[in-house]
């Protein structure tokens, strides 16, 4: 082999040599790329993700409807069903509390069905206000709506549009909306959120004053028993049906004779 024929070799093997490393420079920062373009796709995900939740309270469903469940029952002040029940069921609830709603809309509807409906239980509701001033507005046009025998019409469209807490969405348009839809006359209803009336003050500051009483220090919160017998927490692990059934089922057959 001659010296001419070595240094060809020679040449064409670095050239080799530096293609590859070109081309392995080039799969780098081909990499490097997608992990940054991926590094950005993921920031911009979580951006979203965050700013979803929160304002996820804002989205109101205006177009919620009245639950159908509570059309087939008899309401009187505070109490739903039957005021001849053997049990009574007791819910302490804040009108801002998403768990209240999460309890309102996906276990209320199928209690009411099984148990308020047959007349086995009836259901007393107390709103509480520690979340902040729409809790306060929200219960007294609540209570102001129970002296149209619609506390729990009115509740569960509250409870079915609940915007995010302390946002102020709780105001006379919301409030008049969800009166009017309940079928109630929604002026008095307005009217109390902001200037309750003395029957509607007194109910408020009954709810706090049970809830007290009963060691009540969250919502929502349950209280259970004999109708006009003593109550006793009612200790549920869930938000879900098959949780209430068990307790529920004690309770009447300890008060059917």
């Amino acid at each position: 082999m001659s010296p001419g024929d070595e240094k060809d070799r020679e040449a064409a093997r670095a050239a080799r040599l530096a293609a590859e490393a070109g081309d392995a420079d080039a799969a780098r920062r081909q990499r490097l790329f997608a992990l940054l373009g991926g590094a950005a796709l993921l920031a911009a995900i979580v951006v979203v993700v965050l700013v979803v939740i929160s304002q996820g309270g804002d989205d109101t469903d205006a177009d919620a409807p009245p639950s159908a469940e509570l059309s087939e029952v008899t309401e009187r002040g505070i109490a739903l069903g039957d005021p001849d029940a053997p049990v009574t069921i007791v819910e302490f609830a804040d009108p801002q509390c998403p768990f209240c709603a999460e309890y309102t809309t996906d276990v209320q509807p199928d209690l009411v069905e099984k148990y308020v409906q047959s007349g086995d239980v009836r259901m007393e509701l107390r709103l509480l206000t520690f979340i902040g001033p729409d809790s306060l507005r929200l219960a007294n046009a609540a209570y102001a709506a129970s002296e149209q025998d619609g506390l729990w019409a009115f509740t569960d469209l509250a409870y079915a549009r609940q915007g995010a807490e302390g946002s102020g969405y709780a105001d006379d348009a919301f409030i008049e909306s969800a009166a009017t839809d309940a079928g109630l006359d929604p002026e008095p209803i307005v009217a109390a959120a902001e200037q309750p009336p003395v029957e509607v003050e007194a109910l408020v500051g009954e709810a706090k004053a049970e809830a007290a009483r009963s060691g009540v220090s969250s919502t929502p919160s349950f209280l259970i028993g004999p109708t006009g017998g003593e109550l006793e927490p009612l200790e549920v692990d869930s938000l879900e049906l098959s949780a209430f059934e068990g307790p529920i089922d004690d309770a009447i057959a300890a008060a059917k004779p």
